[in-house]
């Protein structure tokens, strides 16, 4: 995009504008993530992941950075990329990395948390 800052969307409930869940995008046509530290600035946002887009589309759903790090694993975390400089890329992930983000698939539930009860 010609201008990024980081919030792609708004999701919120038609019956209550007073709160809305900001939301980061990240698509590729095929696998891998890049995760910076830096879009959890905003209190609240989501991180959305969509992988396959020309195929059948997964989403994968983070509302945390705790849930980023789940995906990113023990050895990731510790790394200078994410550690110090507070992003972490995998254009080919391989299996290992694949199944760590498993748990964070669909996970729709947590953006309906952040919103106001219909």
């Amino acid at each position: 995009p010609a201008y990024d800052k980081g919030i792609d969307l708004l999701a919120y409930r038609e019956h209550d504008l007073t709160k809305m869940v900001p939301i980061q995008v990240k698509a590729r046509a095929s696998t891998g993530y890049n995760f910076q530290r830096s879009w959890f600035r905003y209190k609240g946002l989501v991180l959305i992941h969509v992988w396959r887009l020309q195929e059948t589309p997964e989403f994968y759903v983070f509302a945390s950075l705790d849930e980023v790090e789940d995906a990113l694993g023990p050895a990731h975390c510790k790394s200078k990329s994410w550690a110090v400089d507070g992003g972490y890329n995998v254009t080919d992930p391989g299996a290992g990395a694949v199944g760590r983000m498993q748990p964070h698939r669909d996970r729709w539930d947590r953006i309906l948390k952040l919103l106001p009860k219909p």
